[in-house]
């Protein structure tokens, strides 16, 4: 595991640094932040240790912006989807901690990829959700969620389907990410994933996260929807790729 306190002054500075730029993304587009930092984490300590990391910088980054959002979220809507969701989280959260490394990275890929035709299919439709239809969604999305970071890639279609613009959707799904990763830290608390050094670092980056975040909402105000949609469908097929290739690298 990682010595947290004995972190070169050098690797120390990189992390915080990609903590506060991918802060900035999070605020923007309301996901994908996570999924980068853990990438760029994944890197310098590896998949195993990167995880319970994020799980505790992103409970501070996802409050951070609760607070920046909370009049633009739809409490009801985050409410509806963590009474069926929250059950799951906590299941899938346990079967992460003995998953192999390399089975990890080819998950992340999967529900990345899949993420293509879940929104091609709900824009062709032009998916309207209902309350049955995002509880049963939001059961099935519990279980990855407490598997993967980053799993409001696979939720968006559905809350979007609920018809929200952009700074209603970040700020709900903002709500239901934060309840996800405090269901999850309480999950790997009792594991041997995480430890203080873990938890440390994960405080400290979770830190920087939030002037990030401020920022992010600054650079959201002037993004189109349409834009909005365009940046995250181009950083999610650049990360499936990179967790893709994870996955190579590993098993090779």
């Amino acid at each position: 595991m990682l010595e947290f306190l004995d972190l070169p002054a050098s690797l120390l500075f990189l992390i915080l640094l990609a903590g506060f730029l991918t802060g900035i993304l999070h605020g923007a587009t309301g996901m994908a932040g996570g999924i980068v930092m853990a990438a760029v984490l994944t890197q310098l300590i590896g998949i195993k240790a990167a995880f319970p990391v994020m799980t505790v910088t992103l409970i501070f980054s996802h409050a951070s912006r609760v607070l920046l959002y909370a009049r633009e979220a739809d409490w009801p809507t985050a409410f509806w989807v963590l009474l069926f969701a929250a059950p799951t989280i906590a299941v899938g959260a346990s079967v992460f901690a003995w998953l192999d490394p390399k089975l990890i990275a080819l998950i992340m890929a999967l529900f990345l990829f899949a993420s293509f035709p879940i929104k091609a299919y709900a824009r062709k439709h032009e998916l309207q959700v209902g309350k049955k239809l995002l509880a049963a969604a939001s059961s099935l999305w519990g279980l990855l969620a407490g598997n993967v970071i980053g799993p409001g890639f696979v939720l968006a279609p559905f809350l979007l389907g609920t018809v929200m613009n952009r700074l209603k959707f970040v700020g709900t799904l903002a709500i239901i990410v934060l309840i996800m990763n405090a269901i999850k830290l309480l999950v790997f608390g009792v594991t041997d994933l995480m430890n203080l050094e873990l938890f440390a670092l994960g405080v400290v980056l979770g830190l920087v996260t939030i002037p990030g975040n401020w920022l992010g909402k600054k650079l959201l105000s002037q993004v189109e929807d349409a834009d909005h949609l365009r940046y995250i469908n181009t950083m999610t097929f650049l990360l499936a790729c990179y967790f893709a290739y994870s996955f190579y690298a590993e098993w090779d």
